[in-house]
């Protein structure tokens, strides 16, 4: 095991090392954070999101601002940009970059506590500050067409908004390129598409003269012509693949066990004796074969 944790970390080393050009891609987690939690460039992104003007963003804090060398070890590699828009609005931005079957509940979960937080003990309801919760998916999540969704509490009879302090956007990266004539006149559309890049060239398309998107490809070519970026970077990138291939694997093993029970139960073994020769729980037994 040290040999192979050894010989991986010499590959990362060498890799970093190398002069030859190194694609840069933002649903890397390590370089999405680094970059989004710029002041700059978050400002451009929300600008592009909400349908801003620039005079709307009075002021613009990013509460956890990245520190240098930090990885990506928060639970189920979801990374998380708290920032405060003209001090009243609580915005939380975040990458998936895998497919997550509980997104919705989470993006819920955690937009309702943004929302509780700080309130102390007798304080009206109405100063809690609006909250937004901003989903950036590598997969698809929505089943209505479009890869920019804006969700609001609303009265589904009549549409009329019940409350506006608690609103959700999904932007689905798969959906980019089946993106309307009318999506395709919108500034977050050439947002969705720099998120999307899987090359240069697919970046500079990107840019179109704005200032914003032209210091996210500025900042992306420093990162891949900085050899500790460089190695930041690729240990990221090693570890989802790591992620993959270990799911992989266990959903093959899954697959064989089930095989292995229905095998044993057509031989007419008891739930306890295929619990005994599998080793698995007994319940596990009655679950597979329900």
């Amino acid at each position: 095991m040290k040999d192979t944790i050894y010989s991986r970390e010499q590959y990362l080393r060498k890799k970093a090392a190398e002069k030859e050009p190194l694609n840069i891609q933002l649903t890397n987690n390590y370089a999405f954070r680094k970059l989004f939690k710029m002041n700059y460039i978050a400002r451009g992104f929300l600008i592009a999101l909400l349908g801003l003007d620039e005079e709307d963003v009075v002021k613009l804090e990013v509460i956890d601002p990245f520190e240098e060398g930090e990885n990506e070890e928060e639970k189920e590699g979801i990374l998380d940009i708290k920032i405060y828009l003209n001090d009243n609005k609580k915005i939380n931005i975040e990458m998936q970059n895998r497919y997550q079957e509980d997104w919705t509940e989470r993006s819920l979960f955690y937009n309702c506590r943004m929302f509780t937080e700080g309130l102390y003990h007798g304080q009206p309801y109405g100063d809690l500050e609006p909250c937004i919760h901003v989903g950036i998916l590598d997969f698809d999540l929505m089943k209505t067409p479009g890869f920019h969704h804006h969700i609001k509490l609303l009265d589904i009879k009549t549409n009329e908004e019940y409350s506006s302090k608690l609103q959700f956007h999904v932007v689905q990266l798969k959906q980019v390129e089946s993106a309307t004539e009318e999506e395709k006149q919108t500034e977050l559309y050439y947002w969705a598409k720099l998120l999307a890049a899987k090359d240069w060239k697919q970046v500079e398309e990107t840019i179109r003269g704005n200032p914003y998107r032209e210091a996210v490809k500025n900042e992306m070519y420093k990162m891949s012509q900085d050899e500790k970026e460089r190695y930041l970077y690729l240990r990221e990138e090693m570890a989802v693949s790591d992620e993959v291939s270990r799911m992989r694997t266990a959903k093959d093993e899954g697959i064989q066990l089930a095989k292995k029970v229905f095998k044993l139960s057509q031989k007419g073994y008891t739930a306890a004796q295929i619990a005994e020769e599998c080793n698995i729980e007994e319940s596990e037994v009655k679950e597979i074969l329900a």
